[in-house]
């Protein structure tokens, strides 16, 4: 199943998640071009050019594997970061999780969370899935703390898979199970 239509919104306590707008392209182009939010985040070898980020955006809107939102603070009309569900695999029921909060002003305020919690509901009642994943490195410890908080448990790791400023970092896999999910304690 698929949202239908640009105005279908998932929310969650202080956010919206909603379709995305082209309008909104160069800005996330600007979000994951940023050092902080790539060295965070992205597995590429450096910051990705604004241009291949429009043509990713673009790219999700007719996918069949990949769910993407716009992340907004409850009635606010700018977005404040990006949720996707990606590697969707049907026969599997499984996707992986990729999720980033742009403005440091908005981190650590929750905007992140509830829009996790917001698009797992979403991916385990509504696609029917049954396993969502997600990889952070070692040293985001306030992504790990959080994604815990969530009910996600470490699977394993991908050792040094990651070079940031000359070293070689772990890849942590989390994932969270549907079973897990319904019997979480908020």
């Amino acid at each position: 199943m698929r949202l239908g239509g640009a105005g279908r919104r998932l929310t969650e306590e202080n956010v919206e998640l909603r379709r995305h707008q082209r309008r909104n392209y160069a800005l996330y182009g600007r979000w994951y071009a940023d050092p902080e939010i790539w060295h965070l985040t992205s597995w590429s070898p450096s910051p990705p050019t604004p241009d291949s980020v429009r043509r990713l955006f673009e790219e999700r809107e007719g996918s069949r594997t990949e769910e993407s939102f716009a992340i907004h603070p409850r009635g606010d009309p700018e977005p404040i970061g990006v949720i996707s569900l990606i590697n969707i695999s049907r026969p599997n029921a499984s996707a992986d999780l990729s999720v980033i909060i742009a403005p440091r002003g908005m981190r650590h305020r929750g905007y992140g969370s509830a829009a996790i919690r917001a698009l797992l509901h979403y991916a385990f009642e509504e696609l029917g899935l049954n396993r969502v994943g997600l990889s952070v490195f070692e040293f985001n410890a306030a992504a790990i703390a959080a994604y815990e908080k969530l009910g996600f448990r470490e699977e394993g790791r991908l050792r040094r898979a990651v070079r940031r400023d000359g070293r070689f970092y772990d890849a942590i896999l989390m994932s969270i199970l549907k079973k897990e999910w319904e019997t979480r304690e908020d």
